[in-house]
C-alpha cells in the first residue's frame, strides 16, 4: 500500500498524515485512498429482496445485473436465470435447468445469453425465453458476456430501452449493436474476446491476448474498450463499430485482475484486483488516479471482486465489492471520502416487506458482533437512474438507496 502507515484502526486517520498524504496525491498523480468511514453515500440500512443467487466460480462475481430503467433485477441462481420485480416483491423463472453452470450473463434488446464454464452459450430472446439455443464458442471458460452498449440494441417494441451490458462467465459476456446488428462480447479464459453477431453467434472479430481475459467494458460512448485478465496488465482499445485499436497496456497492481468499468463520461475507468486493490485511470492522460485498497486487505476475503461506477446523474460514486462480506462506496469527485458496508449485517437490513427496521447505532465493519460469518457477495450493481445499489448475496438481494438529495449538493472543501 502507497502511503503512510496509519493507526491500528484503519477507519481513523491523523490530521497530519492525511494532509501529507493528499499533498504527496497532488504532486505525484496517484496515491493509496486511507479508509475514512464517516460518510454515508448509501443509507446502510438495506432493503432485501429474498431472490436467491449463487456464484458458480469462485473468482467471479457478476451476476447481478439491473439492465433497464424498470424495477427489475436479473441473477444467476444454479442452473437458472430469474428475473425478480422489485416493486412486487416477485420472481419469474427466464431460463431454467440449464445443462451447465452459467457463471456470466448478458441482456440487451430482446436477448438474454448466458456463458458456462466450459465454453457454453445459451441464447434466448427475452419476449420467448423458452427454448433457448445452446452452443459451445470454443475455448474454455467464457468469464464474461455482454451486449455491445454503444448502439441500441434491435429496436424492439417491449424491450426497446436496454441497450446494457453485462459482465461474468465464458469469463465474461456484453451485448452491443453495431450497424443496428446485435453484437456479443465474449471473453474467455482460451486468451481470446470474441465480437460475435446475434442470433447466429458467427465470429466478427476475434481479438488475442497473453493471459486468459476475465473481463471486458466498452464506455458508455461506445468509442473505447478496457480489457482485464490473469495478469497484471490492463489492456485498452478503441472501438471503431466492429473493429478494435490498441492504444496501451497499463498496469494495475501485483496480481490478476477480475473487473473493470467506465464513468459515465467516458473518462475515468477502474480495475478490480485479486490482491486487493481497486485502481482508477483518466483516459485522457492514462496515469493512474488513485489505487484504493479493500477493508479487508489482501488476496483472499480482501480480494477486490467487483467495481462500478454510479451510471447516471451527479452520484459520482464508485462501489467495488470484495470476496466476501464488504462493500465499499467512494466519492469520485476527490477519492478522498469512502463508506464501508457490512453486507448482510442482520442489525442493518429491513426485516419485514413493509420496509421496517429496527432502530440500530453506527457501527464500524470492524466492530466484534459483526465478524461472526462470512458472506459470498455475488454481484454488484447500480440501479439505471443511481438511486440504488445492489448488492447480490446467496440467499438475498440487497438494496441500498443512494442519497440523492445528498450527491446533488456540491459542499465547499473541508480543510482538516
Amino acid at each position: 500500500m502507497v502511503g503512510q502507515q496509519l493507526y491500528r484502526n484503519r477507519y481513523v486517520l491523523s490530521a497530519a498524515s492525511y494532509s501529507l498524504d493528499v499533498n504527496i496525491a497532488r504532486s505525484s498523480k496517484l496515491f493509496s485512498s486511507s479508509v475514512v468511514n464517516t460518510y454515508e453515500f448509501v443509507n446502510p440500512s438495506p432493503r432485501k429482496h429474498l431472490q436467491r443467487t449463487s456464484w458458480n466460480h469462485w473468482q467471479l462475481r457478476d451476476v447481478v445485473l439491473c439492465p433497464s430503467q424498470k424495477p427489475e433485477l436479473y441473477s444467476i441462481y444454479r442452473c437458472n436465470v430469474d428475473k425478480y420485480d422489485i416493486q412486487k416483491q416477485q420472481s419469474t423463472r427466464i431460463l431454467g435447468d440449464l445443462d451447465f453452470d452459467p457463471v456470466s450473463l448478458a441482456i440487451g434488446g430482446d436477448f438474454i445469453v448466458v456463458g458456462g464454464q466450459r465454453a457454453e452459450l445459451a441464447v434466448a430472446r427475452l419476449s420467448d425465453p423458452s427454448s433457448p439455443t445452446v452452443v459451445r464458442s470454443g475455448g474454455s471458460i467464457n468469464n464474461f458476456v455482454a451486449l455491445d452498449p454503444s448502439q441500441p440494441v434491435l429496436p424492439r417494441r417491449r424491450f426497446r430501452d436496454s441497450a446494457a451490458f453485462v459482465e461474468d462467465g465464458v469469463t465474461n459476456l456484453n451485448i452491443m449493436s453495431s450497424n443496428d446488428m446485435p453484437r456479443l462480447l465474449v471473453c474467455n479464459n482460451d486468451h481470446t474476446v470474441r465480437l460475435m453477431s446475434l442470433p447466429d453467434l458467427r465470429i466478427v472479430t476475434e481479438l488475442k491476448f497473453p493471459t486468459a481475459v476475465n473481463y471486458a467494458a466498452i464506455s458508455p460512448d461506445g468509442a473505447k474498450m478496457c480489457v482485464v485478465g490473469d495478469s497484471n496488465e490492463v489492456f485498452l482499445f478503441n472501438k471503431h463499430g466492429d473493429d478494435f485499436e490498441k492504444i496501451a497496456t497499463l498496469t494495475a497492481s501485483n496480481d490478476a485482475s477480475f473487473s473493470c468499468d467506465w464513468n459515465q463520461s467516458s473518462q475515468l475507468f477502474a480495475v478490480g484486483s485479486q490482491d486487493g486493490y481497486a485502481t482508477v485511470w483518466d483516459i485522457r492522460s492514462q496515469q493512474k488516479m488513485v489505487q484504493l485498497e479493500t477493508f479487508q486487505h489482501g488476496r483472499s476475503r480482501g480480494a477486490c471482486r467487483n467495481v462500478k461506477f454510479s451510471p447516471s446523474g451527479s452520484i459520482d460514486l464508485l462501489a467495488f465489492s470484495e470476496h466476501t462480506s464488504y462493500v465499499n462506496v467512494v466519492d469520485t469527485r476527490s477519492f478522498e471520502k469512502r463508506q464501508i458496508l457490512r453486507a448482510g449485517n442482520p442489525e442493518n437490513a429491513f426485516d419485514d416487506d413493509l420496509g421496517h427496521s429496527a432502530p440500530t447505532s453506527f457501527l464500524l465493519p470492524d466492530s466484534p458482533s459483526l465478524l461472526s460469518q462470512d458472506l459470498q457477495i455475488t454481484g454488484l450493481r447500480f440501479s439505471s437512474d443511481s438511486s440504488a445499489l445492489f448488492v447480490g448475496l446467496e440467499e438475498s438481494i440487497l438494496e441500498y438507496a443512494v442519497d440523492r438529495i445528498g450527491r446533488y449538493s456540491f459542499s465547499t472543501s473541508e480543510i482538516i
